[in-house]
């Protein structure tokens, strides 16, 4: 037996003792490194990638065996402290999740720590690591918003993959998934609004609020008491801008969670110029609270920024996404708007006025409600017609979600109709996720009895996405236009025939956006395309075609 294996049988049999499971630890086969930043990615995306060596032996924080997951890199090819330093710092620094990197020739060991800054923190002959043990090190002074990294995505990625997956799963007080993803929600809040008041301080060396406080011997209780207290603050100031009425203004999280996740998120910059990262950690939340089977796929923003460059909204629209999840459409709407017609710092007034007057969305999604408020209100502004409710079953507005049937109904627009000049939007879509006919019926969608193909009083069962495009419809002022994501079947299939002369009185076509399935990799696989129609003529379902009983041919109609 070559001399670094016994090292490292001989360190795996003592980690084991510590408490380590073996199901944590990896050699067999060493752990390959990705080499650069772009390695990250295609790592992240289960593409082949290059690599700058292999890891002797890796430790997880969980079972999973997942790069997001992982903890503690070990090293026992070097020769000697020098090499073994070298070797750990560099697969430390293209290893985002990895906190603590230890070398051991049998003799001498090191540890090397990931410090909350630039710097590293080295410590000689010491003992093995724990899975217990807290492997963060503090920064020498408190993080300023000057200090703050920018993460690239991957790293974001993971380290919100990593807190869903390993922190909070474990947390003594909250058990239930969906508690859970609420709560690690609400530290994320406090953590955008340190970014947001940090971002427009006059003086960006001063401390944030989001940090780790106290001492060697007292910093998770301290920062545990100091999060509390942010939340609680943050939740009387946006109790009615953000929260909804389940929420408490408490966190119920353990301590040591919060302190996990505030040592896990306090060095990173969440809140860029452009959200897109922010974007990418609603992606995450978002993604976690789904259930299999919903056909709810996150828009990318590869997706979300041509189409909404497409689109060519001005300050003079008014837009609602009915299906808008975390808001990435109406983020990035109001990004362009303002890049473009309110630059400077003296047009923000302009800015928040257009936005809370013109920007609505609507979800069924607590989390993605929440989410897509705060950013807003991060942004300056639009947080005040995202509303949590069921956009296609209007039939239930006063009923269910009233106040989603108060911010629709005008005199001159009932329900919320034709009043808006761009609805814009990725429905959920899917051969299994369907509306009722029933449903179709109490809402009197038109579109449901053309998909049946008989009669003018009979519906038929319907895929959410083609009932979007009649609540469209209905939302927009005639001249008004959608874009849509759609599947690109809809349109070229025989089972859906009947489409075209649906749309044909309602709906001119106005351009096509291809999107390649890999646009979709990380949520499905489906061929979707984005698709810009414009409203050409309003009509009743008294008046709309109706298709033959015998000939499943429409009838012809006024429009």
């Amino acid at each position: 037996m070559k001399p670094e294996e016994r090292v490292r049988q001989a360190v795996i049999a003592r980690l084991l003792k510590l408490g380590w499971r073996e199901n944590q630890l990896r050699w067999k086969p060493e752990w390959p490194v990705p080499d650069t930043p772009h390695d990250l990615t295609k790592r992240e995306r289960g593409q082949k990638y290059d690599t700058c060596g292999s890891a002797d032996l890796v430790a997880f924080a969980d079972a999973s065996g997942e790069w997001y997951a992982l903890s503690v890199i070990f090293e026992f090819k070097a020769p000697d402290i020098t090499k073994g330093r070298a070797q750990l710092m560099r697969y430390l620094s293209n290893e985002p999740m990895a906190k603590l990197g230890y070398w051991t020739n049998g003799e001498q060991s090191l540890a090397v720590y990931k410090r909350h800054g630039a710097d590293w923190v080295f410590v000689e002959n010491p003992g093995l690591p724990s899975p217990t043990d807290d492997l963060t090190q503090p920064p020498k002074a408190p993080p300023s918003w000057k200090s703050l990294r920018i993460p690239t995505e991957v790293e974001l990625t993971g380290a919100l993959k990593r807190l869903v997956a390993t922190v909070v799963v474990s947390d003594p007080n909250v058990t239930r998934r969906e508690d859970q993803l609420r709560e690690l929600l609400h530290v994320l809040l406090v953590k955008l609004e340190s970014d947001a008041i940090a971002s427009r301080s006059a003086n960006q060396a001063k401390p944030v609020a989001f940090r780790i406080y106290g001492n060697s011997d007292n910093k998770i209780e301290v920062t545990a008491t100091r999060l509390r207290d942010m939340f609680k603050d943050y939740f009387e100031k946006q109790r009615t801008r953000i929260f909804l009425a389940s929420d408490q203004e408490r966190l119920f999280l353990s301590d040591e969670t919060i302190f996990a996740v505030v040592a896990e998120l306090a060095p990173l910059r969440i809140l860029g110029d452009h959200v897109d990262l922010l974007a990418k950690a609603f992606q995450i939340f978002r993604t976690s609270a789904l259930k299999s089977g919903e056909g709810q796929y996150l828009t990318p923003l590869r997706i979300v920024r041509p189409a909404l460059m497409a689109m060519e909204i001005t300050s003079e629209d008014k837009v609602i996404d009915p299906a808008c999840g975390t808001g990435a459409f109406l983020i990035e709407a109001l990004r362009q708007v303002a890049d473009k017609e309110f630059p400077d710092d003296s047009e923000v007034w302009n800015r928040v006025k257009w936005a809370n007057d013109n920007l609505y969305g609507i979800d069924k999604d607590d989390i993605g409600v929440k989410l897509t408020r705060a950013i807003m209100v991060a942004m300056q502004d639009g947080s005040t017609h995202v509303l949590l409710g069921d956009a296609i079953r209007s039939d239930q507005w006063a009923a269910k979600y009233p106040q989603l049937s108060h911010e629709l109904t005008t005199l001159d627009a009932p329900l919320g109709y034709a009043q808006f000049t761009v609805v814009i939007t990725n429905p959920p879509f899917g051969e299994n996720l369907k509306v009722k006919a029933a449903d179709c019926r109490a809402a009197k969608y038109t579109i449901s009895t053309a998909a049946a193909m008989k009669g003018p009083t009979d519906f038929s069962d319907l895929e959410i996405g083609l009932v979007y495009l009649e609540l469209a419809h209905r939302l927009l002022r005639v001249g008004g236009r959608v874009g849509i994501v759609l599947p690109e079947t809809y349109f070229f299939s025989f089972s859906y025939r009947w489409l075209a002369e649906w749309l044909q009185p309602r709906y001119a076509l106005r351009g096509m956006l291809n999107i390649p399935m890999e646009a979709f990799e990380e949520f499905c696989r489906a061929k979707t395309n984005f698709y810009i129609f414009e409203k050409i003529g309003e009509e009743s379902s008294a008046e709309a075609k109706q298709p033959s009983k015998k000939t499943g041919r429409t009838k012809k109609g006024r429009s």
